[in-house]
Formats: C-alpha cells, structure tokens, sequence
C-alpha cells in the first residue's frame, strides 16, 4: 500500500493556488491517474487550460466559480465536476474569506515529464 500526505507531496503555487500532487507516476506507483489536493486562497484562481486526460474536481470546502469550455456554474462544498479530455476550463475562488478546497483526478495519469513541470516545488518536508 502506498499512502501520500499533503507535506510530503511535491507543489505549485501560483496566483493564490496552492496544489499538492498526491498519487502519481512519479510520485506513488500509478500508471494511470494523477491525484492532487489544491488550496486556492480568497480571490485565487486557475487560469484556462487543457490537456488530454479527463479530469474530476471534488470539491472539499468553500465557494467559487468554475468555466468548462463555455459554461460557468457556481460550485461549493460536495460538488463533483468532470472535465472531459481535451475541454478548456479554469477555477476562481470567489470567496472573501474562505479558502477553496478540491480534491483532483485526472485519467489517464500525466506523464512523468509533464508532472515535473505542472509541480516545480519540494515538498514542504523538503
């Protein structure tokens, strides 16, 4: 059994977003998802992106704003969304005072090289 911590997990920080990379192929022994916990600070966001795995959000605490190609909806504590490959989408905390907590899987897992880039950072242990 591999079991990952948030403080030992490899990170990017970015415009108010803090994401942790959990299970993947560089750092558990998948082969086939890429698991994060993210924290987006009151006014944080995502910005627009893509990629070829599907992904899901889970959304753990607090409130804001998530786009999928051109929806938009408001998502909060229990929401489950799928991104589907290839789809464009972006997150905003929309939040004065809460943080934005999500839980993310994505299938199948980013490769290796491409897990470097997305999480630069050491682990907070580190």
């Amino acid at each position: 059994m591999i079991i990952r911590t948030q403080n030992e997990a490899p990170r990017f920080q970015g415009d108010g977003t803090t994401s942790y990379l959990l299970v993947s192929p560089w750092t558990g022994g998948s082969s086939q998802l890429t698991t994060s916990l993210v924290e987006m600070e009151p006014g944080g966001s995502q910005r627009a992106h893509r990629h070829e795995p599907e992904q899901i959000y889970y959304f753990i605490s607090g409130t804001g704003m998530m786009s999928v190609e051109d929806e938009t909806w408001e998502v909060t504590e229990g929401d489950c969304v799928l991104v589907p490959a290839n789809s464009t989408h972006s997150i905003r905390n929309t939040s004065a005072a809460d943080t934005l907590r999500y839980f993310g899987a994505a299938a199948p897992a980013f490769s290796v090289d491409q897990l470097k880039v997305l999480w630069p950072l050491p682990s907070e242990e580190e």
